[in-house]
């Protein structure tokens, strides 16, 4: 409407392009600032959002050199050296990209993302004190994932916990919710009374955790909360490093009626592999799920049953193969709860062999034997170079060698799955 009245006007088109992009309507938001940028050829905030959506495509030169036209027009544009930093990382020049994120900073010292995009980077490097400690800008970022404490509830880390009542609420996704819950325990092992404030489809399974918190849905009156945070605040506030991390194997637990229901549905003879191949089409998917079609080769091992534990987007992918996978019918985690026909069948498998999602972080902290697939850059909490998390002992992580070659990671994954196969044999 507005360019009908004004066709020349840069910030409709521009506008028009954020909407697009947070559609998820690519081409067409590039074709929009674009057509902004024709009429008005210096404008550095399109060629930054051009930029963004190129990284989203995982075009990943073209879109540090939209970054640098933005910052030849508007040298001291501390988004585009943040964003550069972002695509470094990805590329996997570490070293390159905290200079750009400290470029960003030096611009701007109170730039909430970039000291957040800055603390994934330690952490990936397994910086985890230093991380953690620059992870708390995650509560000041233009979206943040959570809302910071209120600043008379606020826990130092010092103060004593005896007897006081701390609250936590959630933030993020399901699989950042599964591993950080292992903090609740360490708060109650300091004397709190802990109420936990989680979506109520997450509670019967955080009910099987060894720990007395309460689970919530909504947050008690103030003047009954001593103290609060933010769940992946705690691990800051609990001083957390490569050599403090709680790992208890396992803290949560499968119901075992449904462990027993599922045991009676399942084969008895086979060698049960749960798969999951796609995470949640977000901003955070991208590089990191494959294609179902990389497990033919497993398939094809005798004995080997593949068992989809997969739900949702990609589920499709099932009906394009021409090798068997057991699917396990509609009514999997249908009710209310999230997880437990999923954590039934898991514990009834022998192996799990996933991307980076949800299920990992599962099959985690079920302490099942479990392959995370990831991509060559990957989240932070996988760190870099190790073959073992530190979160997951019963987890082998199976990376990328070079950027999209999920080819290379399945071979990896058939030749380790051949060779547990055969100390089984062994046994």
């Amino acid at each position: 409407q507005a360019l009908k009245i004004k066709p020349d006007y840069a910030d409709a088109y521009y506008n028009m392009g954020n909407a697009l992009k947070d559609k998820g309507n690519l081409e067409a938001a590039i074709d929009s600032y674009k057509q902004a940028l024709k009429i008005k050829p210096d404008y550095a905030e399109a060629y930054n959002n051009i930029g963004i959506v190129l990284k989203g495509q995982g075009d990943l030169e073209a879109a540090i050199d939209s970054y640098k036209q933005a910052l030849k027009i508007k040298p001291d544009y501390a988004e585009a050296y943040s964003n550069i930093g972002n695509v470094l990382k990805d590329q996997g020049d570490l070293e390159a990209a905290i200079d750009s994120y400290k470029q960003a900073i030096n611009i701007n010292p109170d730039y909430a993302e970039a000291y957040y995009n800055l603390s994934l980077l330690h952490l990936l490097r397994g910086n985890l004190d230093e991380g953690f400690k620059y992870h708390e800008w995650r509560l000041k970022i233009k979206k943040p994932t959570a809302a910071p404490a209120r600043t008379n509830l606020i826990w130092d880390g010092e103060q004593s916990l005896s007897g006081k009542h701390f609250v936590v609420y959630e933030e993020q996704g399901l699989g950042d919710i599964i591993q950080f819950c292992r903090y609740l325990p360490v708060l109650e092992q300091k004397g709190a009374d802990v109420t936990f404030k989680v979506k109520s489809n997450l509670h019967a399974l955080l009910q099987t955790m060894d720990s007395k918190t309460s689970l919530n849905t909504s947050l008690p009156e103030e003047n009954k909360i001593d103290f609060e945070s933010p769940l992946m605040s705690l691990p800051h506030l609990l001083k957390t490093s490569l050599e403090i991390i709680p790992i208890t194997n396992p803290y949560l637990y499968a119901d075992q009626s449904k462990v027993t229901t599922w045991g009676e549905r399942l084969s008895k003879d086979s060698f049960k592999v749960g798969i999951c191949w796609q995470g949640r089409k977000t901003k955070v998917d991208v590089g990191r799920s494959f294609s179902l079609s990389l497990f033919e080769g497993i398939s094809k091992i005798p004995n080997v049953e593949l068992i989809s534990l997969h739900k949702g987007e990609g589920e499709g992918q099932i009906t394009n193969i021409d090798f068997d996978v057991t699917t396990l019918g509609s009514g999997i985690d249908a009710g209310q709860d999230a997880f437990l026909d999923t954590a039934g069948v898991m514990m009834n498998c022998d192996l799990i062999i996933t991307c980076d999602t949800a299920v990992a972080h599962l099959a985690g902290a079920l302490g099942r034997p479990t392959f995370v697939a990831l991509k060559h850059v990957p989240d932070w909490r996988w760190m870099l170079d190790r073959p073992d998390s530190l979160w997951y002992p019963t987890m082998t992580l199976c990376r990328q060698k070079n950027r999209g070659d999920w080819v290379g990671v399945f071979d990896t994954i058939e030749q380790d799955l051949l060779s547990l196969l055969e100390q089984k044999k062994g046994q």
